[in-house]
């Protein structure tokens, strides 16, 4: 499989897998054994890179998807990039069902997330963290500050952005340099 470098030093896969369809959005979530037979299967043909996010799931089990991943790829997981998503969640109080989601990317709350995906994902670092969506009630440069904290934490090795305008990537890249845009 032929490789791609993002940023200035990520490597991964020419292709990735988008893991979304496993549990969210489009029918019913894959059969378990199914899916991390085929995730492993994918590692095995070469791919490296594995896209997740932490409102992948159903509102049953709503981080589902990043729990399926992190044990499908435990084995390998010296040989693959996990990216997961933070900034949106599920808005419990709005009396929908199902939950709508609503960007939240304050600093505590990137504080909270980062700290169960990498506990569903059985990690000790997220190699690539993206902000799900932008949150107009959180300037770029805080989020970027936090980004640049947890790199030099060791949580997060590369982070990026999703569905961003120039100016929030120009002026978040200022503090923080982004890897990679969704």
């Amino acid at each position: 499989m032929q490789t791609r470098i993002l940023g200035k030093d990520l490597t991964v896969s020419a292709v990735g897998l988008g893991c979304m369809g496993f549990s969210h959005a489009y029918g019913a979530p894959t059969e378990k054994k199914e899916a991390v037979r085929l995730l492993r299967r994918a590692a095995e043909m070469g791919y490296t890179f594995f896209d997740t996010a932490e409102v992948y799931g159903t509102p049953e089990d709503p981080h589902a998807n990043e729990q399926l991943v992190g044990e499908a790829l435990a084995p390998v997981r010296d040989q693959v990039v996990i990216a997961t998503k933070f900034g949106l969640r599920f808005d419990m109080e709005s009396g929908k069902f199902p939950y709508p989601l609503i960007p939240d990317s304050r600093p505590e709350v990137i504080r909270q997330s980062v700290e169960g995906s990498l506990k569903r994902l059985g990690t000790d670092h997220i190699d690539l963290y993206f902000q799900h969506r932008m949150d107009p009630k959180v300037a770029p440069e805080e989020v970027a500050q936090v980004m640049a904290d947890l790199i030099r934490e060791g949580k997060i090795t590369h982070w990026g952005i999703s569905e961003a305008n120039e100016d929030y990537l120009r002026r978040a890249h200022a503090v923080c340099p982004v890897t990679a845009v969704q």
